[in-house]
């Protein structure tokens, strides 16, 4: 199950990483779900968010560097995220010396996450929210221990 999970969500990376970048920037919409996300109270940049419906919708963010954050949708994905979703948050690290290869998946590369499984593993997290039709803030105070 595991696996299928991974594959699940490699995909929708994949699928979002490929074909026309001007038609792909067209289809990304912003969605009414924002929020932060601390580690041991401190603004956590450059994290990937990622909301999933029971329905397998996923809607991604990025940190900033005030470890805020605002969904999008994948390119062609649904433009309303409301009801029960699962939540992970995860940041991979490269090892010291190394540079990530832009257009490369960061674990392949040797990253390391540094945020633990349960909040990163989509498998094993304890977050998640009922965003309300119309949208929601929702921060997200992570612990490292």
């Amino acid at each position: 199950m595991r696996y299928l999970m991974f594959a699940m969500l490699l995909g929708v990376s994949v699928a979002s990483a490929t074909g026309c970048q001007k038609s792909q920037a067209a289809a990304i919409q912003k969605i009414p779900v924002q929020g932060t996300v601390t580690l041991d109270g401190k603004p956590l940049e450059g994290a990937e968010v990622i909301f999933t419906t029971p329905l397998l919708s996923t809607f991604t963010a990025e940190t900033g560097a005030d470890g805020s954050f605002q969904l999008s949708s994948a390119a062609g994905g649904p433009a309303v995220c409301d009801g029960l979703c699962k939540v992970t948050v995860s940041k991979f690290v490269m090892p010291p010396g190394k540079t990530a290869q832009p257009n490369m998946s960061p674990q392949l590369q040797g990253a390391r996450q540094v945020i633990p499984p349960r909040y990163s593993d989509a498998l094993y997290t304890t977050l998640s929210v009922t965003v309300p039709e119309g949208g929601g803030k929702f921060d997200f105070p992570l612990t490292g221990q």
